[in-house]
Parts: C-alpha cells; structure tokens; sequence
C-alpha cells in the first residue's frame, strides 16, 4: 500500500467516528422516540392497558432500545447500513406515525 492509499484511508476512518457519533445520537434518538411513541398509541387498545402505563412502560422500553442502537452504531457494521437504519427508518416511522396516528398528538 502506497503513503497515498493510506493516508486516505485513514482521513476516511477519521471521518467516519463523528458521523457514527452523530447518528448514534440523532438517528438514535430519532428512532426510539418514534417507536415509543407507536408502542404507546398502541397498548391501551390492543391490552386493555391504562394509557399511564402505557406511555411509561413505552418509555422504560425506549431507554433499553435507545442504549441498543447507540452500541449497535459502533459495532463492526458498514457505516452505510448504520446511516440507513439510523437516518433513513426514523424517517418513516414518524411519517407513519404523522399519518396513521394523529391522535397521538392530541
């Protein structure tokens, strides 16, 4: 490997730890806040569950899958399947949730 080819390896490494760090905590963010969000609309009809305790059992959940998708943002994955599942899915969930739920936000 030349000093050209590695020098631009690892200027591409270098960048690659903030766009993890940033979709770890955005896409991350982003995500769980959704998926909280859809969990909660949806126990009080499917269970029967109280909507009180329907939100803080969404939430006690969305703590757990927030700390996974923060881990999972720095395991061995490419960087483009971290950028799809951190930037591209919370995209669609809240567009789906803005769609199908809108009592969610009354």
């Amino acid at each position: 490997m030349s000093t050209g080819q590695a020098g631009q390896k690892w200027a591409r490494h270098r960048l690659e730890i903030p766009a993890r760090v940033l979709l770890a905590i955005g896409g991350g963010y982003a995500l769980s806040a959704a998926l909280v969000l859809a969990v909660a609309a949806a126990l009080p009809p499917m269970t029967g569950l109280a909507r009180g305790e329907a939100v803080v059992l969404a939430a006690m959940l969305g703590f757990l899958l927030y700390l996974g998708l923060l881990l999972w943002a720095f395991a061995p994955v490419r960087l483009r399947r971290v950028a799809l599942w951190l930037g591209g899915v919370p995209a669609l969930a809240w567009g789906w949730i803005l769609w199908v739920v809108p009592s969610a936000f009354s």
